[in-house]
């Protein structure tokens, strides 16, 4: 797994989050996944990302290959509201999953109360 820099443009951010087959057959993904922000010390920063879009469909990821989801933020400023504090890391559900994937960050900024998570895409 892992987190893209930032794709800002007219007031939106996005982060594009790479999920991994590094089995050596297919699995499948369906819907969204459950995202957090938590610090260091395991607390939670915010509230979980909010799903935004359509559902989407069984997204079978061969071997070897990827997919991804894409969270969306604001720029700082957009929303009245201010920004979050960075996390450490990242707690991720993937779709259908009851066991969380950990990622290291601090290159996630979440403002104006805006988190949210598409469905996984191939």
């Amino acid at each position: 797994m892992s987190l893209g820099t930032a794709d800002a443009g007219a007031g939106q951010i996005y982060y594009r989050l790479t999920f991994a087959n590094k089995s050596g057959h297919p699995c499948a993904l369906n819907g969204f996944p459950g995202v957090s922000m938590i610090r260091r010390d395991g607390s939670v920063i915010g509230v979980p990302a909010e799903r935004e879009g359509a559902p989407g469909k069984q997204t079978v990821i061969g071997a070897g290959r990827t997919a991804t989801v894409t969270l969306h933020t604001l720029n700082q400023g957009i929303k009245g509201s201010g920004c979050w504090r960075k996390p450490d890391y990242l707690r991720v559900y993937p779709p259908g999953s009851k066991e969380a994937l950990t990622l290291r960050t601090t290159g996630l900024r979440v403002c104006g109360d805006r988190f949210t998570t598409t469905a996984v895409e191939g």
